[in-house]
């Protein structure tokens, strides 16, 4: 059944796209790329798009509408799908390497 595999592997060359798109979306207040600052959690696809789990750097960025817009135009470019981005209520922690 090679069939079913084909659509896992479509999925993991979209994230791959994404994800290397989405290291030129920078959160402006700190100049780095929403992947190194570790805001993008997972991205997901169903048959009719895909959706960017993140978490904002504060709960109340005032970046944030402006980053999530960024973000989902970046990855529809990158998977040539719609893309739903939803913010996670999670706190975010800054990588050990910001610390």
């Amino acid at each position: 059944m090679p069939e079913e595999k084909a659509p896992i592997v479509a999925d993991a060359e979209k994230q791959e796209k994404i994800l290397n798109a989405l290291q030129a979306v920078l959160d402006p207040e700190i100049g780095l790329s929403v992947i190194d600052l570790d805001l993008i959690r997972e991205v997901t696809f169903t048959p009719e798009e895909a959706e960017v789990k993140m978490v904002l750097t504060t709960p109340f960025c005032p970046y944030g509408p402006m980053l999530i817009n960024q973000i989902q135009s970046v990855s529809e470019q990158a998977s040539e799908m719609p893309v739903k981005v939803t913010v996670l209520p999670d706190r975010w922690e800054p990588p050990p390497w910001l610390r």
